[in-house]
């Protein structure tokens, strides 16, 4: 059977201008919220083929009561349609149900996100005919000013290769490729068929997805950098540098936790009083750690901190 190559239907998009607040969570990450698009829905915040109806494509992710939790899950299908023209020339082929995060310009895909999750996890569940597969995908870049262009920062890929008869939550590390750099964007994708070696896929999949989250080292998203009683800075710095980090005057018997992109602790200072400290790096290998500031045992900051092994 012929398969179309999927990225023709992205050459048919027309440009829409992307909007994009910077955030930390995952926007309708349980699928709760679905908007009418044509004559079918998408979950709010995302887009998927859907958006394409007036191109003669099926409808391929539906909203479903089918769930884990709350009232609605997403479901997608592979199914072997009939494409008219200008996808097809009314003959058959097969097409898988994609759903992404963000808006439908393929040219500035996902949304504007600054960290660095350690894992993904989501509820999943389905049918997966012999020999074919599905997948979820969430991948981090970051635009590089000189080659105009997105780069891959870090991924998170799960692969659903057998069939599921219960939702079960699935967990894949992200793997990073860069040690240093701060993300700017995240894109997530879920697929009921992958393309391939060849570009095959095949009909006969179902898939369920709900409720996607990421983790975090010891919780470790930053809070309280926009209070203005609490400065610090540089940010970067050298590994042989210092970096002063100022207190409101009242703070007393404060502690200073330094962890690393995986969330092991590398630094404390105890028993911090007055309004101002001298943290020193102590040539800690470059790249992302986490400032902790806890008082009276609760966390009053969290602070990114970017280490470089040279002079910033």
């Amino acid at each position: 059977m012929k398969t179309k190559k999927l990225f023709l239907t992205y050459l048919l998009v027309d440009t829409v201008a992307l909007t994009i607040i910077a955030q930390t969570e995952i926007p309708n990450a349980s699928f709760e919220n679905w908007v009418t698009i044509g004559p079918y829905e998408n979950p709010d915040e995302w887009s998927s083929f859907n958006n394409f109806y007036n191109f003669g494509l099926p409808e391929l992710s539906f909203k479903t009561t089918d769930t884990y939790s709350g009232n609605y899950a997403l479901r997608l299908i592979s199914d072997t349609v009939t494409l008219p023209p200008p996808l097809g020339t009314n003959t058959l082929d097969t097409l898988a149900g994609y759903v992404f995060l963000g808006n439908p310009d393929m040219n500035n895909p996902g949304i504007a996100y600054s960290e660095r999750p350690i894992s993904m996890q989501a509820y999943v569940k389905g049918t997966i005919v012999s020999g074919s597969n599905a997948y979820i995908i969430a991948t981090l870049r970051k635009w590089n000013n000189t080659t105009y262009s997105r780069e891959l920062v870090g991924q998170a890929l799960y692969y659903m290769q057998s069939s599921i008869s219960n939702y079960t939550q699935i967990s894949v590390p992200f793997n990073y490729y860069n040690l240093t750099a701060i993300p700017d964007t995240l894109e997530i994708k879920i697929m009921a068929g992958d393309v391939g070696p060849g570009g095959l896929i095949m009909p006969g999949n179902e898939i369920f997805v709900d409720s996607i989250s990421f983790s975090f080292p010891v919780n470790l998203i930053e809070k309280g950098k926009n209070n203005t009683n609490i400065k610090f800075f540089p940010n970067p710095l050298s590994s042989s540098s210092e970096t002063i980090l100022q207190l409101e005057s009242t703070l007393g018997n404060a502690t200073l936790t330094v962890y690393n992109c995986l969330g092991q602790q590398v630094i404390q200072i105890t028993n911090i009083s007055g309004n101002k400290i001298t943290f020193q790096p102590n040539n800690l290998p470059g790249g992302v750690y986490y400032i902790n500031l806890t008082h009276n045992s609760e966390v009053i900051l969290v602070y990114k901190l970017i280490i470089t092994t040279s002079n910033p």
